[in-house]
């Protein structure tokens, strides 16, 4: 692994915590590798085993599972300096469930289980930010859990919008707190934790500001209408 991939590594969440000279010299003692893949070829494929975790110098994959009548679906993104499939790489049998595919030309870093897992040993802030990524991964999966109990998508976005919007003092409407948010990740990763494609999420969106719900400014979000959003909510609920 060359300079330019060690700064590239290193800019992963994994990895940020850690003093880059150290990092550094603490790669280049151990044995990993580089894989390079053209748009269209499949990475990794359901049912295999993960023995190393890849991580997205370059490029842009995504995750698919197959769904009925031979369709697949894509369920997680992947853009440099993601992580792919970090939990997996910890679970019984390391059996991946999905299969990754390269959307574009793809460069990935490969690092063996046992030297993640001395990286970790050596570094504090690495195993705190893999136990972190991990975490986070259990709470994504618990959210799309959640998003079953909703028929439509309407009423799994109003409630997230609901459940992720906090009360700014500063933001009055008729001398009450609004709720508001700003969005953590782009529409293409929120339509990917949603299942579904982003004109179909935009057009949700574009549909509640339409209807006074909501008013957006790029990535930041005021809720106009919180009862009309529980209003949506509860008609799923209910259902």
């Amino acid at each position: 692994m060359d300079d330019h991939d060690l700064a590239r590594l290193a800019a992963s969440p994994l990895f940020a915590g850690a003093d880059l000279p150290e990092l550094g010299s603490f790669f280049r003692r151990q044995k990993t590798r580089i894989q390079v893949f053209g748009p269209g070829s499949v990475v990794l494929l359901a049912g295999c085993a993960y023995e190393e975790l890849r991580i997205v110098l370059e490029g842009r994959a995504e995750a698919e599972m197959a769904s009925g009548g031979g369709r697949s679906v894509v369920v997680e993104e992947f853009s440099p300096p993601d992580a792919i499939a970090t939990a997996v790489l910890f679970s019984p049998g390391h059996i991946l469930p999905v299969s990754v595919l390269a959307r574009t030309e793809l460069r990935l870093a490969g690092l063996p289980r046992p030297v993640l897992l001395a990286a970790a040993s050596a570094f504090p802030s690495v195993l705190e930010a893999l136990l972190g990524d991990m975490g986070g991964r259990l709470a994504l999966l618990a959210e799309k859990y959640r998003a079953v109990s909703f028929t439509t998508l309407r009423e799994r976005l109003a409630d997230w919008l609901l459940r992720k919007a906090g009360r700014h003092p500063s933001s009055q409407k008729g001398g009450k707190a609004m709720l508001s948010l700003h969005l953590p990740d782009s529409k293409e990763r929120l339509s990917a934790s949603f299942g579904v494609a982003r004109p179909s999420l935009s057009r949700e969106f574009a549909w509640l500001e339409e209807k006074g719900l909501i008013v957006m400014r790029g990535r930041d979000i005021d809720i106009l209408d919180e009862a009309g959003l529980e209003k949506i909510r509860a008609s799923g609920a209910e259902g």
